[in-house]
């Protein structure tokens, strides 16, 4: 990849985990009845949903892990020449 693109892409991936990890928590922590319209709320349902909630979250974690090895990640240096 360009290094352009991995000026682009690092950071908006970092967005979507940080993301992912927020709505997974709020699938833990808030109730199916009281979920926002767009997170597909179930009218009588007091329990959260801990399946997308847990899924969410390792996503999430595992998305961040990801963006964090890359952005750590050194360019690779000249080769030697004989």
């Amino acid at each position: 990849m360009r290094r352009h693109a991995v000026r682009v892409l690092v950071p908006l991936a970092g967005i979507v985990g940080l993301a992912l990890v927020v709505i997974g928590l709020v699938y833990l922590t808030v109730a199916c009845e009281n979920l926002p319209g767009i997170l597909g709320p179930t009218p009588g349902d007091a329990s959260p949903r801990v399946g997308l909630g847990v899924a969410g979250v390792l996503l999430g974690v595992v998305v961040l892990a990801v963006v964090y090895v890359v952005a750590r990640r050194r360019p690779p240096s000249a080769p030697v020449q004989a």
